[in-house]
């Protein structure tokens, strides 16, 4: 009898086991995945310029798998004498980086700043990024 009945508890467990049907997470769903229509931009860490010089800036974007916008750059807080030019104007769809020029002027002030860089799609929200200068004399 003690037999009979462990044999029937297991088969129960068994059975009630096997009816799981929940899925763990990160399982497989039945919603569709999320549109991946963003992008992130980078720029290098610092960059050192005198008074009277321009540098070209090497600036990355990098999209998810659906954002397919343009993207125009400007900046904000630059210092006094310190002008940003992005030649094309903006990072076209199909681009994956964006060359910029940094120009300080004669009389640019002088020191360690820090410059938000701010890239606007056609469509969407807005990225940014900073980028460290420092302005020495000539």
């Amino acid at each position: 009898m003690k037999r009979a009945f462990a044999g029937l508890l297991v088969m129960a467990l068994v059975a009630s086991t096997g009816c799981n049907t929940k899925s763990t997470p990160g399982g497989a769903t039945n919603t569709a995945a999320k549109a991946d229509n963003t992008f992130t931009l980078s720029v290098p860490g610092s960059t050192t310029l005198k008074q009277g010089e321009t540098k070209e800036v090497l600036i990355s974007i990098k999209r998810g798998k659906d954002f397919q916008e343009d993207v125009t750059l400007k900046v904000d807080g630059a210092p006094k004498g310190v002008t940003f030019t992005h030649p094309s104007g903006a990072i076209k769809h199909g681009d994956t980086e964006a060359k910029v020029m940094l120009k300080a002027e004669d009389d640019a002030s002088l020191g360690d700043f820090t410059i938000k860089l701010i890239g606007h799609p056609t469509k969407g929200g807005d990225s940014t990024s900073e980028l460290k200068i420092t302005v020495e004399k000539k």
